[in-house]
């Protein structure tokens, strides 16, 4: 995920605070000395406690398929080990102001497309499979809800054909571009652990997170006394 690292408009600076949170990094604001959780953005201890950054559109991609859609982009290169990442193994995270909806990579590889509203918001996320690539964006055209399916790398409104492209969001037949929501990948049982207020999609029905933790056991009880 990335976030807007400012606040009241004025630029933060942070650094790697060392420590884990709900399993996850922190970092720490060279101002206050605030913590922050890493993946919600927001600051878990310190003066600024309770404050949370913006939360930003981003994408996952390989080098390779970025530079197809965005070649003059500069990248910081550093020797990393070989890993057994997988995608597959990871959700796709929308947000719009505290809602969110979780979509792991299995149920979009079925669907390809999935359409829901968050905060009151239409979105719909999309993956290519031929890239592995995925984006979210509103539906939202003008006074219109836009009904989208994906065909071959593109995105068609089925009432007016309006079409986009899937993974840049740039009109084919001279409209205004889709808007970027703001999304992350995760895995799914980080996410309903840190946004247990939020829904994710299992079996094709959307579930509440808390549910979907208590179901798969993967949180544990608080030990009392």
């Amino acid at each position: 995920m990335v976030h807007r690292r400012e606040l009241d408009g004025k630029e933060i600076v942070f650094g790697n605070q060392g420590d884990l949170w709900m399993n996850a990094m922190t970092w720490f604001d060279h101002d206050t000395g605030s913590v922050w959780s890493q993946p919600t953005g927001s600051a878990i201890m310190g003066p600024l406690a309770g404050r949370t950054l913006e939360l930003l559109p981003s994408s996952l991609a390989t080098w390779a398929d970025w530079q197809v859609s965005f070649p003059d982009t500069s990248a910081l290169d550093t020797f990393t080990r070989a890993h057994r990442f997988s995608l597959d193994q990871m959700a796709v995270v929308a947000a719009v102001g505290d809602a969110s909806i979780a979509v792991p990579i299995a149920e979009l590889r079925r669907a390809q497309v999935v359409s829901t509203d968050l905060g009151g918001e239409p979105v719909v996320i999309v993956l290519d499979p031929e890239v592995d690539r995925w984006a979210a964006y509103s539906r939202r055209s003008g006074n219109r809800i836009l009904e989208l399916d994906l065909n071959g790398g593109t995105l068609a409104d089925r009432e007016s054909g309006e079409a986009w492209e899937a993974l840049g969001g740039r009109s084919l037949t001279g409209g205004e571009a889709l808007e970027r929501v703001a999304a992350f990948s995760s895995f799914p049982a980080d996410y309903v652990r840190l946004f247990p207020d939020g829904r994710i999609l299992v079996g094709g029905v959307i579930e509440s997170a808390s549910e979907y933790a208590n179901s798969c056991s993967i949180l544990r009880a608080t030990p009392t006394g």
